[in-house]
């Protein structure tokens, strides 16, 4: 009343009058005060969540509805899915806890810079679970059932983040054929391409290198300067067999991981010549299964062989990569040392890290994100990261669900903030200097190795470590072959046992 009163007295019977009262009312009414304002996308942080291990067949009842509906008519389906609490520790992630996670990612961080997805879009026994649940139990349906598993993920993503390129590199359990033996070339890549395509908003490019290798090279969209190669580090493992689709899953040889390091000093050679940097991201990080190498050593120590403790640790150690392409992975971070600034990786579940000491006597890192699905009893989680304008990391920051026992469709999942890193270890920027400092830290002081136990595991007291093993986890920051590794390991437990 007072805007128009002013109007009046001052502009009475002009056009201007009537335009800057228009103008006055509007700015100070209530309404326009509330009305939303579209916020421009973070210039210098981003998302990565890794590992959603989505499984659409939690209720069994639900499949074969899923089976004959189109992706965009799924929501509708999965909202009536019971039983309504969100999967729980030892399972993997049902509707209700992906729902949660991805509307969490959205409030934390809404208009990110980007997004990172770090592999493993599909529940771990994808096809066996498809196969005791569906009524066509067909190929060609199964098969169609993967992809519009993909394609429903893709859906929910662009819901919260209409504008956001978002960025995938796959895992271990994405393919058809089961665990580890996704194929160059082969059905599940073609299938995936557009999909893939269009959530990084990326050209026909992009979609070739997928086809063929699950990877592609794209300029940061955040960083002048700065490259983002997505690495599929699946055809590196230890467990990697290549499997047919067409023919009936049936093992076929591969020369994927050759292939993959050739694309990929291309691509790095290229960007040093334009003097460009580069971060990588890719699923499984190089160097030890800590995890597993614990498990084994258990095992084996159990059987009480005739072997002294030093072999009987020494037998246990399972690696991530076959440890010849950890070693050309090191050669090759340190023949680009200039360019590559930064890795991500995921497939641990833990919040964890790696530092990669080269020949050359430099440093270089690797970021392990945590997991959504709480399958090895962490707690869910994501992260955020803070970058510079030169392309280092400034810093991360992990969030997590506090009170997973107790959600569901109901009562609304609850993610807080864990830790920041420059807060926590008191330290200013992600990289290897001080990420091998902190190393150190755990390696010395028993409170600091107490503390970084608790985020790996993401504050959750349902992951066990059995007691004296936490070297088994440590030891792999940086002792990424295995006699690097052995060294550390196996006096820590030998001692202990």
């Amino acid at each position: 009343m007072k805007n128009t009163q002013f109007c009046r007295r001052f502009f009475s019977g002009t056009i201007s009058y009537l335009c800057f009262c228009i103008l006055i009312a509007a700015v100070s009414s209530p309404a326009a005060a509330a009305a939303p304002i579209r916020k421009p996308a973070s210039t210098n942080r981003f998302l990565i969540a890794s590992d959603l291990h989505f499984n659409p067949m939690a209720d069994a009842s639900l499949v074969p509805q899923l089976d004959k509906a189109s992706p965009t008519e799924w929501e509708t389906i999965l909202d009536r899915s019971k039983p309504t609490a969100f999967s729980q520790y030892g399972q993997d992630t049902n509707w209700w806890l992906l729902r949660s996670a991805l509307d969490a990612m959205r409030v934390t961080l809404p208009h990110p810079s980007f997004i990172m997805l770090t592999g493993d879009f599909l529940a771990h026994q994808f096809p066996q679970t498809y196969q005791r649940t569906a009524q066509d139990n067909s190929r060609v349906a199964y098969r169609n059932f993967v992809l519009k598993t993909v394609e429903f993920l893709s859906l929910e993503l662009r819901k919260r983040f209409p504008q956001t390129r978002i960025y995938l590199t796959p895992g271990n359990n994405d393919n058809e054929c089961g665990n580890y033996s996704i194929e160059a070339d082969g059905l599940f890549l073609r299938d995936t391409a557009d999909v893939a395509r269009q959530l990084a908003r990326a050209d026909d490019e992009f979609t070739n290198t997928w086809q063929a290798l699950g990877s592609y090279d794209v300029p940061n969209p955040a960083l002048h300067g700065v490259r983002i190669i997505s690495l599929n580090t699946v055809f590196l493992s230890n467990k990697y067999h290549a499997a047919q689709f067409a023919s009936d899953c049936a093992p076929v040889p591969s020369t994927a991981p050759a292939d993959l390091f050739t694309w990929l000093e291309g691509r790095l050679n290229l960007a040093r010549q334009a003097h460009e940097k580069v971060w990588l991201m890719f699923h499984i990080p190089p160097g030890m299964d800590g995890f597993t190498s614990i498990q084994q050593y258990l095992s084996v120590v159990k059987q009480k062989s005739d072997k002294t403790p030093p072999q009987v640790c020494a037998s246990a150690l399972v690696p991530m990569w076959v440890p010849k392409w950890t070693k050309q992975f090191d050669d090759l971070l340190a023949k680009y040392e200039n360019t590559v600034v930064a890795s991500f990786a995921g497939h641990t579940h833990a919040d964890d890290f790696r530092v990669i000491d080269n020949s050359a006597g430099n440093s270089s890192f690797v970021l392990i994100s945590p997991a959504i699905s709480p399958i090895y009893n962490q707690n869910p989680s994501f992260r955020t990261v803070t970058f510079a304008a030169n392309g280092s990391v400034s810093d991360q920051s992990v969030y997590y669900l506090t009170n997973l026992l107790f959600a569901s469709s109901s009562s609304p999942g609850e993610w807080k903030r864990e830790y920041t890193f420059s807060q926590e270890w008191k330290m200013e920027g992600v990289n290897a200097k001080n990420l091998a400092a902190l190393y150190r830290e755990i390696l010395g002081e028993q409170a600091d190795q107490d503390e970084w136990l608790k985020l790996y595991n993401v504050s959750s007291s349902a992951a066990y470590v059995p007691a004296g093993m936490a070297p088994g986890l440590y030891c792999a920051i940086e002792g990424l072959d295995p006699e690097a590794y052995g060294k550390c390991f196996c006096p820590a437990v030998t001692h202990s046992n």
